[in-house]
């Protein structure tokens, strides 16, 4: 939002302090400033002159020489302009003038005494863009004939010097969308009074126009069929108005900040919103059919066009302001093109009005149309301003199209705006704040702020309180806290002393499910995985890559047709990571992520918080490309589905689970993890599964792609591992043993399609107190073993702490291992 230092000093005087101090204090009052620009200029060494002659130029069929008397002599000026003509009076700049306008490089051009082709130029006559007053710039500017030769254009068009303060507006502070409220913050910020009187009334703002009792029933029906979208509806009639340009000043306050001159009607508009924040809107009364005004909305969707020359499809539900055979408006963002105000028009339906902001919002975002008008009304204006801006702006067209205003006025108010009262302890304020104010003194910042306050006792023996009176137009200011943050903005947080000492408080401790997520974290990242965060909604052909249709859940209003469904799974968050990363030479992908996943509930993942809705967090590990570099003495390792199985093992160990089951019957790409049978889980548990390893196919690799490249992940479902109750925090430790372990290797023949994990587990459940570790030392096939079979060995490492193990004492165990490998697996022990 910009906001002009010119039009600022209308309602406060800022004689005294610098641009810098001026945005320093925006910025600490909330408003922040993230740029100051200058603009205009003071026309120093800028006169009226007269085109006494014009003659081709010799040495240029483009350029023409003028002579132009400026009062005390005469210049020779080289211009080429095409309209440029004897008998004109133009702006000349002299020597030593600096043009206001920009250059495109961003520099200013000052003028020198100098030769084209050939010619002495001694000066320049101007154009609008040139003077910067304008946007014409098809040829030079022509003064009025009355004008005297050699007046200063100072005197002609004042100083158009300003500051221009780029303000980024939060979505709380409606109130100071204009220039009255950004003066209404620094009146209070800098202690000074504001100019005229701080009220809604409209001889407040100099405005020369009484509120009428009667209506415009008798020359125009105007009605609300949606009060709950529109609480104020306020309207006046001009006869007799002549659209014409609008005078230099007003052209000047609109340049100022962007905008562009249309006429002196829709400039007043224009002016008044920027002005009071009070978005408005004229219309030719005489194109209004039916000589009647609705505001209402449709159940179907209308194709409107707007003041811009573009059909838009509204979409139903929209607000619109409609005369006797359609829409003429869409409410609170744009006009339409059927009754836009032009140069025939003689009378003017003006228009004040209030809307709810949130649909405006909606309306604004559906057509992706955004106005200065939608832009406040959508943040919300002050509903007791309608009338005031309304007979402001009347009375300004008036004085610039000339006109009469009729004497009824239309101020429909079906819902009433209701005053809000705060109590404010200013005891509450100084402890809050760690300040030492008097009441009065609190009263004068809340009074400069528009806030009424009174001092009154709730009941006999309390302190007393101030009962505040909140102003219409800020609706952000609800409870004592509220109160408390104005005044402290308003004296500066910098400006607070810092405190001799204060109070320490614990904080309440974590509760135990976030401590566990916090442990799961940080197991991961000792693991040398790193963080990613992905996006919770996914597009619905993503989301059907890995959920049936029947158990998505899709969002009710997406913001695109790319985040329309809740993910259901973390993989699409990592997978689309390792794309990014691989396709930037990334080369090595170990990620993870924790967060939530979600699909529709089922017996086997019944709903928690929502019924229906199966919400459960998830813990996602995921490789891809090279464990190591080649280097001089190693060769480049990719990473494999084993890395990512030692990882899940790591992880199960650290997390206290003393071994976790792996599925029986498996595909190739998936790999399903349980917790164990005989695990200290109880036994409601036993058997639930906790994680999956995924190598996925290609068909869903492309979607990412990723087709061509090794990608390994698994979930582990964390919902699922806290509920089981077998992750243990707890930290063991026993003493070294001083007696040496014993090793012994053993190799088996089985069924190549046996599954090496599943022998392991085999093993563990033997129960033997001695066994410590298992490790495959060796995984073998071949002709001489016959075809189907592998021989996987294993070194068992045996140890008992109270004496040194030989081979009689392993051998018992080993048969053991022996036959319950024969068991289950159809294994024979090879021996050498």
């Amino acid at each position: 939002m910009l906001i002009s230092k010119q039009w600022l000093s209308d309602h406060i005087d800022l004689s005294g302090f610098s641009n810098e101090e001026i945005a320093e204090k925006l910025t600490m009052i909330g408003l922040e400033v993230d740029g100051v620009t200058s603009t205009g200029s003071d026309f120093e060494s800028f006169v009226a002159g007269l085109v006494t002659t014009v003659n081709p130029h010799p040495n240029a069929d483009k350029l023409r020489l003028c002579h132009v008397d400026i009062g005390e002599k005469t210049l020779q000026i080289v211009c080429g302009a095409p309209n440029v003509a004897e008998g004109q009076i133009v702006p000349v700049a002299l020597p030593g003038a600096v043009i206001p306008a920009t250059m495109p490089d961003g520099s200013k051009l000052t003028i020198r005494k100098s030769k084209l082709r050939g010619e002495v130029s001694e000066g320049m006559i101007c154009s609008e863009v040139e003077l910067d007053i304008g946007d014409d710039h098809s040829g030079i500017l022509v003064l009025d004939e009355d004008i005297k030769v050699g007046t200063p254009l100072a005197s002609i068009f004042g100083s158009t010097k300003d500051t221009i303060f780029e303000i980024a507006l939060t979505p709380n502070r409606p109130d100071a969308a204009s220039h009255m409220g950004v003066a209404r913050d620094l009146s209070a910020a800098f202690g000074r009074d504001r100019k005229g009187a701080p009220s809604d009334t409209p001889a407040a703002t100099q405005i020369k126009i009484a509120k009428s009792e009667t209506d415009l029933s008798g020359i125009i029906e105007i009605s609300i069929l949606d009060p709950d979208k529109c609480a104020r509806y306020t309207a006046m009639v001009i006869e007799g108005v002549q659209i014409g340009p609008s005078p230099e000043w007003l052209k000047t306050r609109l340049t100022s900040i962007g905008l562009r001159s249309v006429n002196n009607v829709v400039d007043v508009t224009n002016y008044v919103l920027h002005d009071m924040g009070q978005p408005l809107h004229a219309f030719d009364m005489d194109r209004i059919r039916g000589r009647e005004i609705v505001v209402r909305s449709f159940d179907t969707s209308q194709t409107f066009e707007t003041l811009d020359g573009v059909k838009r499809e509204v979409p139903a539900g929209t607000l619109f302001i409609c005369d006797g055979d359609g829409p003429v408006a869409i409410a609170g963002v744009m006009g339409g093109a059927n009754s836009e105000v032009t140069h025939e028009t003689t009378t003017i339906l003006l228009e004040s009005a209030w809307f709810d902001p949130s649909h405006i919002r909606k309306a604004s975002k559906s057509i992706q149309l955004q106005t200065d008008s939608s832009y406040r009304f959508e943040r919300g204006i002050d509903p007791m301003m309608q009338f005031a801006a309304a007979a402001k702006a009347a009375s300004m067209i008036c004085e610039l199209a000339g006109g009469t205003v009729r004497p009824e006025c239309t101020d429909l108010n079906p819902i009433p705006h209701k005053s809000v009262t705060v109590h404010l302890r200013p005891s509450r304020v100084d402890r809050i704040l760690g300040t030492d104010l008097t009441t009065a003194r609190i009263q004068d910042i809340l009074e400069r702020l528009e806030i009424r306050t009174q001092e009154t006792q709730i009941s006999d023996g309390e302190e007393v309180v101030l009962e505040c009176t909140i102003p219409s137009f800020r609706p952000d200011l609800e409870r004592e806290i509220d109160l408390i943050e104005e005044v402290g903005r308003i004296l500066d947080y910098n400006s607070i002393p810092a405190p001799d000492a204060s109070v320490f408080v614990n904080s309440d401790p974590l509760p135990e499910w976030e401590r566990f997520k916090e442990r799961m974290r940080d197991l991961v990242m000792n693991l040398g995985y790193r963080e990613i965060a992905g996006n919770s909604l996914l597009s619905k052909q993503e989301a059907s890559v890995w959920l049936d249709e029947k158990l998505q859940i899709e969002t009710l209003n997406p913001v695109s047709h790319e985040t329309t469904t809740l993910r259901p799974v973390l993989a699409s968050g990592f997978l689309r990571n390792a794309a990014f990363n691989l396709n930037r030479r990334n080369r090595s992908v170990r990620f993870f992520e924790m967060g939530q996943v979600f699909q529709r509930a089922t017996k086997e993942k019944p709903g928690r918080w929502i019924a229906g809705v199966s919400e459960r967090t998830s813990l996602l590990l995921g490789l891809s490309g090279i464990r190591s570099v080649e280097s001089w003495n190693r060769e480049e390792l990719p990473f494999t589905r084993f890395d990512l199985k030692a990882d899940l093992a790591a992880f199960f160990k650290r997390a206290g689970i003393k071994s976790v089951l792996l599925e029986d019957v498996i595909s190739s790409s998936e790999l399903h993890y349980y917790l164990p049978q005989n695990d200290d889980a109880e036994k409601k548990h036993s058997g639930t599964p906790v994680a999956k390893l995924m190598i996925p196919e290609k068909e869903k690799l492309k979607l990412y792609g990723l087709e061509e490249t090794p990608v390994f992940f698994a979930e582990i479902d964390l919902t699922a591992l806290f509920d089981s109750g077998s992750a243990s925090d707890q930290i063991r430790f026993r003493k070294i043993p001083k007696v040496p372990s014993f090793e012994f290797d053993a190799a088996f023949l089985v069924d190549a399609s046996v599954r090496v994990g599943s022998m392991m587990v085999e093993i563990r459940n033997c129960k033997i107190p001695t066994l410590k570790e298992i490790r495959v030392f060796d995984i073998y096939e071949g002709d001489r073993l016959g075809k189907g079979k592998k021989s996987v060995a294993f070194r068992l490492t045996f140890l008992d702490p109270l004496k040194t193990l030989n081979i009689n004492d392993v051998e018992p165990s080993v048969k053991i291992i022996e036959k319950a490998l024969t068991q289950r697996f159809e294994a024979r022990l090879r021996s050498e």
